[in-house]
C-alpha cells in the first residue's frame, strides 16, 4: 500500500469494515482466554498453557481472510502473546520452555492475550485462583477490588469523562478494599498496528509517571 492509500485509509470505527475485524479479532480473543484459564490447574505447566493460547489464536485466525487484497493476503494472528502470571507477578511473564514453572494450588493466576485482524487488536485478561482452595485475607481483598474495580470502569468509559476520573475511580475502589494498584500500569488506547497508542489510563497516579488527560 502507498502512503497515500494509508493517508486515506479509515481506521477507526466508522468503518465497517474496521468494525467486523475488530468483532472477529475479539471474538477469537474472548474464546482463547477462557480456554487458557479453564486449563488453569494445580500441576498445569505454564509454558504449555502460553503455547496454548497462541495455538489456538494461530489456528482461528488462520482460518479467515486468506484472500489476497492486492496481491497480498492480510496479516493476522498474535497481537501479543499469551502471558501467565503467578502471584507477586503483575503480567507479561511468557516463559521459554526450560524458564517455565508449574502451577500450585491456590496460586492467583492472571491470564493476559491479544489477538490482531489487519493490525486491529484486541485484547483481555482474567484472573484466576488454581485449584479448590477457599481464598481469604488480602489475596481475597485484592481479587475483589480487581473484579469491583473491573465492573465500575466498565460503566465509567464513557462520553464526558476522562482518564483521570477512571483512575481516581480505581484508586476509590482500592482503597475500600484497603489494597493498592499497581504502579506503572497503563491501559492504552489501541491502534492499527499499535498495542501502546498515545492516549492512556494509569492504574495509579505517581509522583514519576504522569499521564495527560484526555
Amino acid at each position: 500500500m502507498s502512503d497515500s492509500e494509508y493517508e486515506d485509509e479509515v481506521t477507526d470505527l466508522s468503518n465497517p469494515d474496521v468494525t467486523t475485524k475488530y468483532i472477529t479479532a475479539a471474538g477469537i480473543t474472548n474464546k482463547a482466554l477462557e480456554l487458557v484459564c479453564n486449563a488453569v490447574k494445580p500441576g498445569a505447566d505454564v509454558y504449555e498453557l502460553c503455547r496454548m493460547g497462541d495455538d489456538f489464536i494461530e489456528e482461528q485466525t488462520g482460518k479467515l481472510y486468506n484472500k489476497k487484497v492486492k496481491g497480498a493476503v492480510i496479516p493476522k494472528g498474535i497481537a501479543f502473546p499469551t502471558c501467565i502470571s503467578i502471584n507477586e507477578v503483575a503480567g507479561h511473564f511468557s516463559p521459554l520452555q526450560g524458564e517455565s514453572v508449574a502451577i500450585k494450588e491456590g496460586d492467583i493466576v492472571k491470564v493476559d492475550l491479544a489477538v490482531q485482524i489487519d493490525g486491529f487488536i484486541t485484547a483481555a485478561a482474567n484472573t484466576v485462583v488454581a485449584g479448590d482452595a477457599k481464598v481469604s485475607g488480602k489475596a481475597a481483598d485484592v481479587v475483589m477490588a480487581a473484579h469491583t474495580a473491573a465492573e465500575a470502569v466498565l460503566r465509567k468509559v464513557k462520553l464526558g469523562n476522562t482518564n483521570t476520573d477512571i483512575t481516581n475511580l480505581m484508586q476509590q475502589v482500592a482503597d475500600e478494599y484497603g489494597v493498592e494498584p499497581i504502579r506503572g500500569v497503563l491501559s492504552h488506547q489501541l491502534e492499527k498496528h499499535n498495542i501502546e497508542g498515545e492516549n492512556a489510563i494509569a492504574s495509579k497516579f505517581t509522583d514519576d509517571l504522569k499521564v495527560p488527560e484526555f
